[in-house]
């Protein structure tokens, strides 16, 4: 049986995750700049702003999982308005345990090759 998501649930998530992602890259971004300018003081801006990224992250994740959504085609299928078959939640719950894995090294490594490049270009 499919349940039927509500359109806020789908706005709520849109909405959340478009603020996440631009503090998010804002937060990244503004690092080394606020470095450069402020010394060790940066750290106090910088982590208010880290502190608001982690809040919106939050609630982000609250929507993911009072919807039980994990994977992007999970995502994809609930902005649609849709559920997930069984063969196809089943297929998705298989991949979720290596995904996690790869999200954090992959965030890892896009975090250090941009922290390098700003540090090259506003400490050099």
């Amino acid at each position: 049986m499919r349940k039927e998501i509500k359109e806020t649930e789908i706005r709520r998530l849109n909405r959340y995750g478009n603020i996440y992602a631009t503090l998010l890259a804002l937060t990244v971004l503004s690092a080394v700049p606020l470095a450069a300018w402020m010394g060790w003081y940066a750290l106090i801006p910088w982590a208010a702003l880290a502190g608001v990224t982690m809040y919106f992250a939050v609630k982000v994740e609250k929507v993911k999982k009072d919807n039980d959504i994990h994977t992007y085609k999970e995502i994809v299928a609930f902005t649609e308005g849709r559920r997930l078959d069984e063969m196809e939640t089943q297929q998705e719950l298989g991949k979720r345990h290596y995904q996690t894995v790869l999200y954090a090294l992959g965030s890892a490594a896009i975090g250090f090759i941009v922290s390098f490049f700003l540090a090259k270009l506003f400490l050099a």
